[in-house]
């Protein structure tokens, strides 16, 4: 049965880290060998040098000793007398040493006795040039037993470092064997990886070319979804535009009928009711009482009858401009929330086409209603101005603020209706929290200002409204 790409790679894998695994492990083993190798072999060194540094040590305190009794002054003792405290941490460090090496460390301890058998014919040399004076020491001094004891000294230095030396020459063969194996598991582990690159290169280009193909295939389709949905997306958006202009014809339509057909039925039946009261109030009070009761409601629904007209579709809007329209509302709103106005407003109304008017006005009258409804506010902030290349709009308030992500929210109708009224004019719209608290309602229309501004009626639209009204 033939294996898959996949399981041949993973056993060469597997037998590759064996393989690695015991060459690290005996490589690891090599190092602990060259470590102690290194360090054997320094202290064989160290050795070495306090044996030479002893022998020093002795001949300085031979020479001084010498040069005491021969010239008889006292600072020629110095060295004499500081060489043995110097002397006995040496041997000390030498034992410690060569502890490795017995033979070594035998020929040390036998320095040691050397050493003090020297330093004891020195002191009875000064003892006789104390008792006997310096002729009785100087006939001490020629005689060759001190060379005797010096040479035996030196012998056994000598075979101190010899020892020292076949040891450090074993420890230096052992050290390039150590060497020549960790070369040898670092060039099979190099050959392993040589080895394991190329096929996982191999393997990998594969994937990689399979990848590649699938990724063209899945930016393909993505491309034609992005597409359908933009084509999609273009089919929705010019439905709900033409939806909204639909809906503003049928309330424009609505609004007449209600106006010209309602208006003139309530204001008929007003004045033939009025007529009546006149001819009947003083033949029958009482009727007279429920006439006028009857024409006071004629009134409220006349009254009813405008405000319906008017969130219809303003009269304010289409007869005096934008800023009208949006003064009176707005101050209308806050009226019946009890909420304080502040609106910021050209002073000159602007002859904007008529859908950039209805839209900014729906925005301003949705947010208002936002406002009234959920916002627990104090205050309205209204701010319309020209900026540059387009009408800014800004509706800010002071209440608890929006929720988190409602303005994303897909029940969030009156959002969704207002940021499509902006983007079927080519406009931004964005809703945040305002830093202070609350919410704020921003939109921005593309307007090159083509039509010169003119001016409104001073009954319908104020210069410059920023004052609170209640």
């Amino acid at each position: 049965m033939k294996l898959s790409p996949i399981i041949r790679l993973f056993a060469l894998l597997l037998l590759a880290l064996t393989l690695s695994g015991a060459v690290l492990v005996f490589s690891e083993q090599s190092h602990e060998r060259l470590r102690d190798a290194n360090q054997r072999i320094a202290s064989s060194m160290e050795a070495q040098g306090l044996a030479s540094e002893v022998l020093a040590l002795v001949i300085d305190a031979e020479t001084a000793q010498r040069g005491f009794l021969l010239t008889e002054r006292a600072e020629y003792l110095e060295p004499y007398v500081m060489a043995l405290p110097r002397i006995d941490p040496k041997l000390t460090r030498l034992r410690e040493t060569t502890a490795d090496t017995p033979a070594a460390n035998r020929n040390v301890n036998r320095l040691a006795e050397l050493i003090g058998e020297r330093f004891s014919e020195l002191d009875a040399s000064l003892a006789l040039y104390k008792k006997s004076g310096p002729r009785a020491a100087l006939e001490l001094m020629r005689t060759d037993f001190g060379r005797k004891s010096m040479d035996r000294i030196r012998a056994q230095v000598d075979a101190i470092q010899r020892e020292l030396r076949a040891d450090l020459i074993m420890r230096y063969q052992s050290w390039n064997q150590d060497v020549a194996f960790s070369r040898l598991g670092l060039a099979i582990i190099a050959a392993l990886n040589v080895a394991l690159l190329v096929l996982v290169c191999v393997q990998a280009r594969r994937e990689i070319m399979q990848r590649e193909r699938q990724r063209r295939s899945l930016v393909q389709q993505r491309r034609l979804l992005e597409e359908q949905v933009q084509a999609r997306t273009a089919q929705l958006s010019e439905l709900s535009s033409n939806l909204q202009r639909v809906q503003e014809a049928e309330r424009a339509k609505l609004s007449r009928d209600i106006h010209d057909e309602l208006g003139s039925i309530l204001v008929s039946a007003r004045m033939d009711i009025s007529w009546v009261k006149r001819r009947v109030e003083q033949l029958e009070p009482g009727a007279g009482d429920k006439l006028a009761r009857a024409i006071r409601t004629l009134d409220e629904g006349v009254q009813i009858k405008r405000r319906i007209v008017e969130d219809l579709r303003p009269t304010l809007l289409d007869n005096l401009g934008l800023v009208a329209a949006l003064a009176w509302h707005v101050r209308q709103a806050c009226e019946r929330g009890g909420l304080a106005c502040h609106m910021s407003l050209p002073e000159e109304e602007l002859e904007l086409p008529s859908q950039v008017s209805i839209a900014l006005f729906r925005v301003v009258q949705e947010a208002i209603t936002n406002v009234l409804r959920y916002a627990k506010a104090r205050g309205v902030w209204v701010t319309l101005e020209q900026a540059r290349a387009g009408l800014a709009l800004i509706v800010r308030d002071d209440g608890v603020g929006i929720p988190p992500h409602a303005h994303n929210d897909k029940l969030s109708h009156g959002i969704v209706g207002m940021r499509q009224r902006v983007a079927a004019l080519g406009g931004e719209f964005r809703v945040r929290p305002a830093a202070g608290g609350g919410t704020i309602v921003e939109a921005f229309v593309p307007w090159n200002g083509q039509h010169a501004p003119r001016r409104s009626g001073a009954d319908a639209a104020p210069q410059r409204i920023s004052a609170t009204q209640q």
